[in-house]
């Protein structure tokens, strides 16, 4: 860094390679960072062998080999995001997923982080404590960075117990303003949700037509219309049981849903949450020889979900164009994927934008965010100044001054130019 730093060289930290919104695309050119080899896990625990609920691991370790050096202790790191990145890009993008619901966000899920600024300065910033209230708070400053600001090496995370019973389910309703409004309904009667995610009926479509083509693992077809897929998770059977009834009661004598389902056999699970995580694939597939799409990532209060994403299915329907409608019910978090064609001429592409652009325009009349998991990186730039105001752009291209002055790192992203 301090080589860079010296010859004005942009320095672009790498991950998995998992991001959508091109934050490791080096447009400045300059070197790329492969932080994979930066792998550990350290536990903290006492004299005595008992443990925290803390684990300080490296920026290159992946969420997947985490909670495998993790599976003896009876701990879980719960942020999943779907693709397995490194929790150093789940802190960099400030990543959430489908467990958001219940255990909040990357922001939620770790203490402290250590990072080596542009002049080549290593920092630490928080400690394995779960609370303090020394000094600015650092660690919430360098999550959502995407690396503009330093390179993380290094986070302390909080971990949680693996739960004792688990039971997964889905329901189906006759419309998406019903579901996306019973969703909002058990998070106001308190109802504790593992996950809690809503797919369209072309969203079911994708899926059911992604599977068919799958020469192994097939699974059940399911029905064309607006679901909801849950997971349960308690420290009893009772508990869950508990919790399943409730919002049984609440999806199918309130609102309409019916054909609700529970799944509690590991393996019926597995095949359900893979088929969420499978979407974008699958979204893309409804457009054969799509080799990309516009991914879009608002989030708003949830008593404005269910408005907006059935304004947005809508204007997809409205315009002639390919978008399923999916995501995290739970906070209020949805995806429309827009697939793209090279041959896709200039009018039908300007109405795939659209629907994008009516969507972030709703959202921010809504008090959403353009973003609310994926990160800003270069393809949301223009959305930041309607979000925060020029204020508030302006005290972070201050903070991006007063920490990389000379913008070497990962130029381009987060901080729109002026006038942009």
């Amino acid at each position: 860094i301090k080589h860079c730093a010296a010859n004005r060289i942009p320095v672009i930290p790498y991950g998995a390679g998992t991001s959508v919104e091109g934050h490791v695309n080096a447009i400045h050119g300059g070197i790329c960072l492969d932080m994979n080899q930066i792998c550990f896990v350290e536990a903290f625990e006492n004299e005595d062998g008992i443990p925290d609920a803390v684990a300080k691991v490296g920026a290159g370790t992946t969420r997947k080999s985490l909670n495998e050096a993790l599976r003896h202790s009876g701990m879980q790191f719960v942020v999943d995001p779907g693709a397995d990145a490194t929790i150093g890009g789940m802190v960099a993008t400030g990543a959430s997923g489908t467990t958001a619901v219940k255990y909040g966000t990357m922001r939620e899920n770790i203490l402290g982080l250590e990072c080596v600024l542009p002049d080549g300065t290593i920092a630490r910033c928080g400690t394995a404590a779960l609370k303090s209230s020394a000094g600015y708070d650092l660690t919430s400053l360098m999550t959502g960075s995407e690396g503009t600001l330093g390179v993380i090496t290094s986070v302390t995370v909080k971990l949680h117990p693996i739960p004792e019973h688990v039971m997964a389910a889905k329901c189906v309703f006759e419309n998406l303003k019903e579901a996306a409004e019973a969703v909002a309904a058990l998070k106001l009667c308190n109802v504790d949700l593992g996950r809690c995610e809503l797919l369209d009926e072309t969203s079911i479509d994708a899926f059911n037509m992604y599977n068919e083509g799958k020469t192994t693992e097939k699974i059940e077809q399911m029905e064309v219309r607006p679901t909801i897929f849950f997971e349960f998770q308690g420290p009893s059977g009772s508990v869950v049981e508990e919790q399943v009834r409730i919002t049984q009661a609440i999806c199918t004598e309130d609102f309409g849903g019916s054909n609700f389902q529970c799944a509690s056999d590991e393996e019926e699970r597995r095949q359900l949450w893979s088929a969420r995580h499978s979407l974008y694939y699958a979204s893309i597939a409804l457009r054969p020889g799509s080799t990309g799409a516009i991914v879009t990532d608002v989030c708003v209060p949830l008593s404005k979900f269910a408005s907006l994403i059935t304004a947005t299915a809508q204007d997809v329907r409205d315009l002639g164009v390919v978008g399923p409608c999916f995501g995290h019910a739970g906070d209020g978090n949805f995806h429309c994927i827009l697939p793209l064609l090279e041959t896709d001429t200039e009018e039908h592409t300007a109405r795939i934008h659209k629907v994008n652009e009516n969507l972030i325009e709703r959202t921010l009349e809504a008090g959403g965010t353009c973003t609310g998991e994926h990160g800003i990186g270069y393809g949301k730039m223009k959305y930041l100044e309607s979000q925060y105001g020029p204020g508030g752009v302006q005290m972070m291209r201050t903070i991006k001054q007063a920490i990389d002055p000379l913008n070497i790192m990962n130029p381009g992203k987060v901080i729109p130019n002026p006038g942009m």
